[in-house]
C-alpha cells in the first residue's frame, strides 16, 4: 500500500504498489480467468481491494485503445477510461466529490463488501480534444483466488439504448399532442358540418380516435417492456368491463359479419385492477379472436369468479395449430406477417408483470380457442356471487 494515503471525499485512496500489482497479475494469468473473461462479449476486468486493474479482457484493451493490458495495470477504471473527474482529487478515481455520485464507484464498493450488484453510470471522458458522454451499465462480483480477494467488474455501453428511449419519449409526446389536437378539432367539426358531410366527418373522427389509441398502446407497451409503466389500481365492476369491451369492437371493421356475445357470470362482482391496462388486455384478446374467425362465427367473452380471483375469457371457434401454440406468447411471433406479433405477447406481459395475474389459453378442435386471464380480486371486495345456471 502507499505509505501516506491521500485525502478523499468518498472512497479510500490507498493503492497497492507496483510489486503487488505484478504479483496479482501473475496469479490471475496462471488460472482460467483470462480464458473466461476473453470469451465474454462485454468489457470485463479484475480489480484488487484498492480498486486497481490487475487484469482485463480483450474488449477492455480494445475500448482503451492500448496495445497491451499492462498499460492499464494499477489504474482505476475511471483513470483507465480517462474520466474527466478521475484527476480532480490527489487520490485519483473514486476520491473526488463527483465520485460520490458515480454508479461505477458505488458498484465497486458494494462488490468489495461482498455484494453482487448492477448499477448505472454516466461518465464524460476525454477522447482526444473532445469529450465523449457514455451511459454505462456496470456490475461487480467478488472473486477469491489463492487467498487473494478480487472483484470482477464488467461494463456494458447502453448509450444507444438511452438515446433511443429519449427519442421515443419525445416522439410519443409530440405525436399524441398533434393527434390530440386534430381529434379535438374534428370532434367540434362533426357537429358543425352540413348534414350531407356528417357521415364522412364521423368516419374521419373515428379513424383519428383509433390512431390515438394505437399510438397510446405502443407507448404503453414500450414502457411495460422497460419496467417504466405505472399502474393505477381502482375498484372495477366486472360486468362493466365486459360491456365496454364488447361495445368497443362490435361495430368495428374486424367484427364485420361476425357476432360478439357476452356471458356474464360475475353479477355485481367488484375487484381491483388497472382499468386502462385491463381494457387493453381484453381488447387484444377480442381482436385476436375476431381475426381468427370467419364471417358468421360468434366470438364470446365472459368472466368466472371464485373466492380469490376473477377470470376473464374470450372464445372463438377456430383451432390454433400446435406449432403456433408453442410460440403464441413469444415477442414478434405472428402468423400474420412482418410487423405483427405483439398482441398475444402484450396480453401476457401486461397481465403477469403489471396486473398481478396469469394469462393462458387452450385450443382444441372440439372446443375452439379460449384465452384466459386470471386476476386477483383484491382485499375487501364483496362476496362472490353464485354462478348463473
Amino acid at each position: 500500500m502507499s505509505a501516506e494515503p491521500d485525502q478523499t471525499c468518498f472512497a479510500p485512496s490507498e493503492r497497492a504498489d507496483v510489486d503487488a500489482i505484478e504479483r496479482q497479475f501473475s496469479i490471475l494469468s496462471g488460472h482460467e480467468i483470462p480464458v473466461v473473461l476473453n470469451a465474454m462479449p462485454i468489457i470485463a476486468m479484475v480489480l484488487n481491494r484498492c480498486r486497481q486493474v490487475v487484469f482485463g479482457n480483450r474488449k477492455f484493451v480494445e475500448a482503451l485503445g492500448v496495445p497491451d493490458i499492462r498499460e492499464a495495470l494499477g489504474k482505476r477504471p475511471g483513470e483507465a477510461f480517462r474520466c474527466i473527474h478521475a484527476a480532480k482529487a490527489p487520490g485519483g478515481c473514486g476520491t473526488s466529490e463527483f465520485c460520490a455520485h458515480c454508479g461505477a464507484v458505488r458498484s465497486i464498493l458494494l462488490g468489495l463488501a461482498g455484494r453482487e450488484n448492477v448499477q448505472e453510470c454516466n461518465i464524460n471522458r476525454k477522447l482526444g480534444d473532445s469529450i465523449e458522454a457514455l451511459d454505462l451499465r456496470v456490475s461487480s462480483a467478488p472473486l477469491a483466488l489463492d487467498d487473494e480477494h478480487f472483484l470482477i467488474f464488467s461494463i456494458t455501453d447502453v448509450s444507444h439504448e438511452k438515446r433511443r428511449r429519449t427519442l421515443e419519449r419525445i416522439f410519443f409526446h409530440d405525436m399524441l399532442n398533434t393527434v390530440g389536437g386534430v381529434q379535438g378539432l374534428l370532434e367540434f367539426l362533426v357537429d358543425e358540418v352540413p348534414g350531407d358531410l356528417r357521415a364522412d366527418a364521423q368516419l374521419i373522427y373515428r379513424a383519428v380516435v383509433q390512431l390515438t389509441d394505437e399510438i397510446t398502446y405502443q407507448k404503453q407497451l414500450l414502457a411495460a417492456e422497460t419496467n417504466e409503466l405505472e399502474t393505477n389500481m381502482t375498484p372495477l365492476r366486472a360486468a362493466d368491463i365486459l360491456e365496454v369491451t364488447a361495445a368497443t369492437f362490435q361495430n368495428g371493421e374486424q367484427a364485420r359479419g361476425k357476432l360478439i356475445e357476452t356471458c356474464d357470470n360475475c353479477g355485481e362482482l367488484v375487484f381491483s385492477s388497472d382499468p386502462v391496462l385491463l381494457r387493453r388486455v381484453l381488447g387484444n384478446m377480442v381482436k385476436n379472436a375476431l381475426e381468427a374467425s370467419k364471417p358468421g362465427d360468434v366470438v364470446r367473452l365472459g368472466c368466472n369468479p371464485d373466492a380469490a380471483a376473477v377470470e376473464f375469457w374470450v372464445r372463438n371457434e377456430g383451432l390454433i395449430p400446435r406449432s403456433v401454440q408453442l410460440r403464441i406468447f413469444n415477442r414478434s411471433f405472428s402468423t400474420k406477417g412482418l410487423g405483427r406479433g405483439l398482441g398475444a405477447y402484450s396480453i401476457k406481459l401486461l397481465t403477469e408483470r403489471y396486473l398481478g395475474g396469469t394469462a393462458g389459453f387452450e385450443s382444441t378442435a372440439e372446443g375452439g380457442t379460449i384465452f384466459r386471464v386470471r386476476l386477483p380480486r383484491g382485499a375487501g371486495q364483496p362476496p362472490v356471487p353464485k354462478p348463473a345456471v
